[in-house]
């Protein structure tokens, strides 16, 4: 799952393998929770990633896993229930405060944690980098992991002994600017422009019949315009999907290569 996005099974064993060979083993080794807090200097006022494990399975000791090391910190995300009603989860990060580390983080050295990447790294103690073994470890695999990918939303509780982070998906983040792109059944190319990426000499009212280059030549000539004038202001698009098909009568099916056409079909039952 990136950025809350929900991937079909099949592609996820087949961008993690041995994660799922070993999930489904009735016996797996210990599941091992990683935890990165990304801050970038544009939303958060600081550069830097911070890098947590809870602790658990008697994993005591800092873990490192693709190179990375991960303290251990009493840390717990809950909430992680997904549902089937349409509700976005919000789950929540707790992060222990001990000695105000976290607080100090946000008052002293001017952290702003809202909108911060949460990212949970799942994978198994079979997997971790061999440095975490005195023996070594023939099993390392960095790739054998899932992620789920969260926004810091807001600051839910903080005190003494922890401070606690309500997480939100992407698209529902606080005073997030979507695209101003509407779902319309005309399609919002320019024509002619990149996007749209018509070129050819040939020519069109709004209501897609066709001009002829000598009848171009004549409305230039009547209205007193160059020719490349008279196409600029005669030769217009009806931004029907219709419109684009009479433009690339080679696309759809003929090349493999589809029509440029900007608008939602489904927006409305095309004529």
């Amino acid at each position: 799952m990136t950025d809350n996005t929900p991937q079909f099974v099949d592609d996820l064993r087949s961008a993690a393998p041995a994660y799922f060979e070993e999930l489904q083993k009735l016996e797996p080794t210990a599941v091992i929770d990683l935890f990165e807090v990304r801050l970038t200097q544009a939303v958060n006022n600081v550069e830097e990633t911070l890098y947590y494990h809870p602790g658990t399975n008697d994993l005591v000791a800092n873990i490192v896993f693709n190179g990375k090391t991960y303290p251990a910190v009493p840390v717990e995300m809950t909430g992680l229930e997904t549902s089937g009603k349409g509700m976005i989860a919000r789950p929540t990060l707790k992060v222990a405060n001990a000695n105000g580390a976290i607080s100090s983080l946000i008052v002293q050295q001017n952290y702003n944690p809202l909108k911060a990447q949460v990212v949970r790294i799942r994978t198994f103690k079979k997997f971790l980098d061999a440095v975490n073994f005195s023996g070594g470890n023939a099993t390392a695999d960095p790739a054998a992991k899932t992620e789920e990918v969260w926004y810091i939303d807001r600051v839910a509780d903080e005190n003494l002994a922890f401070v606690e982070f309500e997480l939100t998906a992407r698209l529902d983040l606080t005073n997030l600017e979507l695209p101003r792109r509407q779902v319309t059944e005309f399609c919002p190319w320019r024509y002619r422009g990149t996007e749209c990426g018509y070129v050819a000499k040939r020519y069109f009212q709004v209501d897609d019949i066709e001009i002829s280059k000598a009848e171009m030549q004549s409305l230039a000539t009547i209205n007193s315009l160059t020719f490349d004038q008279a196409v600029d202001k005669f030769d217009v698009c009806g931004k029907r999907v219709s419109s684009c098909r009479l433009r690339f009568p080679d696309n759809e099916g003929k090349n493999d290569v589809s029509i440029p056409f900007g608008g939602f079909l489904g927006s409305r039952v095309q004529a």
